[in-house]
């Protein structure tokens, strides 16, 4: 009776702190489709409203914070990746002893296709759990997971797997018999030129120095390493990197070999309204500027990070960040997380939702309705199981005294 009083208080500890941190933290993936923010983590998935947000001057309300309800439970989200003929299409792999299933989620229709399928197969060794890159000038998307298998490609628009088996030769000519070539934790960035960079991450337990950047030529299909120049930034994981609208690749936060925070961006001349380095978070350029949320502070108090910033870079001399959006605060201004001067939010508006999707706050409310109901159930079942375990214990008491 004692274990199950203490199951059901494990159950309610659970359902109390632990489901209650909806929205934060370390895990997720961005992407920036038809003027909306696209973020998934495990099963979660929703997006943020920018159409009618003007970034330069407005913060975003919760209410622009969109659920996107009925994802279907078998879909596995790891490391998806945007494609399909408009690139409105988010695509989900998944790799397991049932087989190889590929499904997709439509943004511009809001809709789940599952199981979809395909033709060719990819390398039958790889486990395709890697980072996705996508050129979406032909739907084509990428994924690099060691020496042995090379580049593995996917036709988002015609749905065909592909294996650069050609390349592979070249690849490893590139490193000796002694150094291990396994490459994880990096960012793939595609340049305009074809060129994917992997960027940072680490080898095995070796980081990957940052003075040697490999890469892969989509167009020639052949491998090389690239000798950068200038000021080398420190090596690190759980960072983020992405190609601004000049032409530039921007690498921001992660960790350096030590697991402590590294030098906050590289990129950029000058920042300015620093947010000091974060960890395991998420970006993606939309026009000028690059979007950062969640993530990890781990030199800050506040260790979970629940908030969106963005970065402006359409000064190439300076970047400047700013505040967008609080999931825990709807009245937030940029003026508690800097000295700039005060944004306005956006004001509450009606959100017009496509079916199957729930703004934001109206789930919390759902969902802080339903935590209220199952408190009390558990509260209730608490109290009956200690009533018998009471009323068993006098019984058996009874009984000890009559014999």
């Amino acid at each position: 009776m004692i274990k199950i009083i203490h199951l059901l208080l494990i159950i309610f500890y659970n359902i109390t702190f632990v489901n209650c941190l909806f929205i934060g933290g370390i895990g997720y993936h961005s992407f920036y489709i038809d003027n909306k923010l696209y973020f998934t983590q495990d099963f979660l998935q929703f997006y943020v409203d920018l159409n009618g947000v003007a970034l330069e001057n407005n913060t975003i309300h919760i209410s622009q914070w969109i659920f996107i309800n009925d994802t279907p439970s078998y879909v596995v989200v790891n490391n998806p990746f945007v494609g399909g003929k408009a690139n409105s299409k988010l695509f989900f792999v998944d790799k397991s002893i049932d087989g190889l299933h590929v499904d997709t989620f439509d943004a511009a229709l809001s809709k789940w296709e599952t199981n979809i399928s395909y033709q060719g197969l990819p390398n039958e060794f790889a486990s395709l759990h890697k980072t996705w890159v996508t050129n979406e000038t032909n739907g084509i998307s990428y994924t690099f997971e060691e020496l042995e298998y090379g580049i593995i490609m996917f036709d988002t628009i015609n749905y065909v797997w592909m294996n650069s088996n050609f390349s592979i030769l070249n690849l490893k000519n590139l490193f000796s018999q002694s150094s291990s070539p396994d490459y994880k934790n990096y960012v793939p960035v595609l340049l305009s030129s074809g060129q994917i960079l992997y960027i940072g991450g680490k080898s095995t337990s070796n980081p990957i120095l940052m003075n040697r950047i490999l890469a892969y030529d989509c167009v020639k299909d052949s491998w090389q390493i690239i000798n950068t120049t200038g000021k080398t930034p420190e090596e690190r994981i759980d960072h983020t990197a992405v190609l601004a609208s000049h032409g530039r690749v921007i690498v921001y936060g992660g960790n350096n070999n030590l697991s402590i925070p590294a030098t906050p961006i590289f990129g950029a001349p000058n920042e300015e309204n620093s947010l000091g380095s974060l960890a395991g978070h998420t970006s993606v350029m939309v026009k000028n500027y690059m979007i950062t949320a969640f993530g990890t502070n781990i030199s800050g108090i506040d260790r979970n990070v629940n908030k969106i910033y963005k970065l402006d870079t359409s000064n190439i001399l300076k970047y400047t960040w700013s505040f967008v959006s609080d999931f825990n605060n709807q009245s937030i201004t940029i003026s508690q997380y800097n000295n700039s001067s005060p944004i306005s939010p956006v004001p509450p508006t009606q959100t017009n939702s496509v079916d199957g999707n729930t703004s934001v706050s109206s789930f919390n409310s759902i969902k802080s309705s339903t935590l209220l109901v199952v408190t009390i159930l558990v509260i209730v079942v608490s109290l009956i199981c200690l009533l018998i375990l009471i009323v068993y214990k006098i019984k058996k008491k009874t009984n000890s005294v009559n014999n």
